[in-house]
């Protein structure tokens, strides 16, 4: 029986899409370039079923075989909600912030994110996540204001960290 690889390209497109995660963050949680999560997404028929559509499962919660049941023609099975990766990073990261920052990440909808690298020799990033507030109608106007303003945030961020850098040399 051949495998329908379009049916599972289109599935995971879905799960990813479903939450609200684009390419490029989808890729970097798995360890993989943008062009891999393409690739998946595309249709691509592979020979057989590789470690990457192991993360896969992993990433969405699914049991392992999953994707065999999807390319066959089924559904893939989930882990205990409780017990799914997101789940459990999503609580770990819930439990480590202040009340008001989980109450900003939990309220409204995600307009935009970014991770920005804290340096060479860090280990980490600085994530800014903008929020829409609650007024629904915005002038075009108002629109270009708001993504002028977020843009200049994020290179402010992306500045205060190089400065970070260029001290550290001096």
């Amino acid at each position: 029986m051949d495998r329908d690889w379009g049916r599972l390209s289109r599935r995971i497109a879905a799960e990813r899409e479903a939450l609200a995660l684009p390419q490029q963050p989808f890729a970097d949680q798995l360890g993989v370039s943008r062009s891999a999560v393409q690739k998946l997404e595309s249709g691509h028929a592979y020979r057989k079923v590789t470690p990457l559509h192991r993360s896969v499962e992993r990433a969405f919660g699914w049991e392992e075989g999953s994707v065999e049941a999807i390319l066959d023609g089924g559904e893939p099975a989930t882990c205990d909600a409780a017990d799914s990766p997101i789940e459990v990073g999503v609580d770990a990261l819930l439990d480590d912030l202040t009340a008001r920052v989980r109450e900003a990440l939990l309220g409204g909808t995600v307009a935009d994110a970014t991770a920005i690298d804290m340096g060479p020799d860090d280990d980490g990033e600085v994530v800014i996540i903008w929020k829409r507030g609650k007024k629904k109608e915005l002038t075009a106007a108002q629109q270009r204001d708001l993504r002028r303003r977020w843009g200049r945030l994020q290179h402010a961020a992306r500045d205060i960290l190089a400065d970070g850098e260029e001290q550290e040399e001096q």
